[in-house]
């Protein structure tokens, strides 16, 4: 097992090296030296000079460094809610999380309803502690107090120094069980969050895409797909109450939805201790259970263009539904991503951005899910005038991860980044905490990763391309660009017809484009350019 905390000592050394190398690249250049006086003829030639030896070739890999996961002891409250403890005592720390698992899925028919109440449980007080006094004591803890409201799970997070575990989990405890959800404070969250996304709708051509993204991924026939809302418009948020934040924490803020993880310095019994102080009063029924039903593969290329006018850049998704994360082949599924885009080495980068010079970024993800099929997303940020050339080889780079299995060079050094990322990932305290989290989330056993390392190792380009192919079909893709719609408009009728949506306007269709397949993949270049 990997030492997983650097110690202090080492963070100091690394630091003032930093900064050593920081201030030489920094500073002003050195004056030029003196001139040299001129060097002497050279002698007559006697014999012709020796070959250059061979440059060394690079030291082969070595072989993969075995790392475990740390254990985990886990207990179980009366009221149902499941406390993990990881041991770590390099450090005199200790990393809080409690995990509520619902998140934005969970919104139904009100999106941004869970971002919002996770929010209130932090600034809204609780107990008999107003807002300003919770801040307070959140700060004498030495700590800061975070919410993440995820797809899938809403979770509070505090890092404080081992000496300040039980007063710590004594205020998480305290923020679950009785937050105070006060209408003022959801009146000023709503308003910074309508400013958010109203500015995001003008401003972030990637928020925007992503918004028709996930709708048009999560596609049901009659109904709404948990997963198909990646944010909420300004009208949505509008429509929040407090009766509705109240509604939510009564539904799913209950122990048997919930669990919490304490890593650090610290012990089993004394986080058994702590909780059951601070959560024995917890109440609540069953956990919810939401319908993730299947949704609709795109039965041809559907495209949108998401209207920026006059916008200089372009930002283009191409994505897939892939496998469920508990599929066998995920391990052969995160090998054929990488080998797409998952970093330089990847196609979109080396051809796309590297070779042709179509984007300034080029790359794809593997989204995990914990109720329903991942999602495998290619992206490129391009100039207008290059949007249509650069979707075109987007689209191709997808196709062809599923129309031929990768090399074997291509699968090796794909394999390998991903099963030895995982000492990096892993390096702190902290990390370990987060882990676990996405582990339980998933399903997925507190010993997967171990596990996972040696499948990744074996994946052969067979098994890539197979669970690609699967996926990856050509012409079942989404395709979302953000731009100009003007101008990219005739280049994207080159692959379908194109429905063209206001960002301001809800994301009201304004107009819809014809197919043109003769129609050029690059603007023309105007006058002096």
């Amino acid at each position: 097992m990997i030492d997983l905390v650097r110690t202090s000592a080492s963070r100091v050394r690394l630091g003032a090296f930093a900064a050593a190398l920081v201030a030489a690249g920094c500073s002003a250049a050195p004056p030029p030296p003196p001139a040299r006086p001129p060097a002497p003829p050279p002698a007559p030639a006697t014999s012709a000079e020796p070959a250059a030896p061979a440059r060394e070739q690079p030291p082969g890999s070595g072989p993969a460094r075995e790392l475990s996961f740390p254990k985990v002891a886990w207990t179980t409250l009366p009221t149902g809610l499941r406390v993990a403890t990881i041991e770590a005592h390099a450090l005199p720390l200790v990393q809080i999380r409690v995990v509520i698992q619902a998140g934005r899925s969970a919104d139904g028919a009100m999106p941004g309803l869970a971002q919002l109440t996770g929010q209130l449980l932090k600034d809204g007080g609780a107990g008999a502690l107003p807002a300003r006094e919770l801040s307070t004591r959140i700060e004498t803890l030495g700590g800061t107090l975070s919410i993440d409201t995820g797809v899938d799970s809403t979770v509070l997070s505090i890092a404080v120094t081992k000496d300040h575990l039980g007063e710590a989990i004594e205020l998480l405890g305290t923020i679950v069980r009785e937050p105070l959800l006060p209408q003022a404070e959801l009146a000023k969250l709503k308003k910074r969050e309508i400013d958010r996304v109203s500015d995001a709708a003008r401003a972030s051509g990637r928020w925007a895409a992503s918004m028709v993204l996930w709708r048009d991924l999560f596609v049901l026939p009659t109904d709404h797909h948990p997963y198909a809302t990646y944010d909420a418009t300004p009208t949505e948020i509008a429509r929040v109450t407090p009766q509705d934040c109240r509604a939510f924490h009564r539904k799913f803020v209950v122990p048997k939805n919930a669990f919490v993880v304490v890593a650090g310095d610290t012990t089993a019994d004394a986080v058994k201790a702590a909780t059951e102080k601070a959560f024995g009063a917890f109440r609540g029924g069953d956990a919810p259970v939401l319908a993730f039903t299947d949704p609709m593969p795109p039965s041809g290329l559907k495209i949108t263009i998401v209207d920026r006018p006059k916008s200089s850049q372009s930002d283009v998704y191409v994505g897939v539904l892939g496998p469920q994360r508990a599929d066998k082949a995920w391990p052969a599924m995160a090998v054929a991503n990488q080998v797409l885009g998952g970093g330089v080495s990847g196609r979109l980068f080396t051809d796309v951005r590297e070779k042709r010079s179509l984007a300034y970024q080029a790359r794809s993800s593997l989204i995990e899910l914990a109720h329903g099929p991942s999602v495998v997303l290619a992206y490129v940020g391009t100039q207008t005038a290059k949007t249509g050339l650069a979707t075109a080889a987007v689209i191709d780079h997808v196709n062809r991860l599923g129309a031929s299995a990768p090399s074997q060079d291509e699968t090796d050094t794909a394999t390998r980044f991903l099963s030895d990322v995982f000492a990096i990932k892993l390096e702190t305290i902290g990390a370990v905490a987060d882990e676990l989290v996405k582990l339980r989330l998933l399903g997925l056993a507190d010993d997967y990763d171990d596990g996972y390392r040696k499948e990744l190792r074996q994946v052969t380009p067979t098994a890539a391309g197979a669970i690609a192919a699967e996926h990856a079909r050509e012409g079942h893709a989404v395709v979302v660009v953000a731009g100009d719609a003007d101008k990219i408009g005739p280049m994207m009728a080159h692959f379908g017809e194109v429905k063209v949506l206001d960002p301001t306007k809800g994301f009201e269709r304004v107009r819809t484009i014809p197919m043109n397949a003769a129609a050029p993949l690059e603007a023309p270049r105007e006058a002096g350019q």
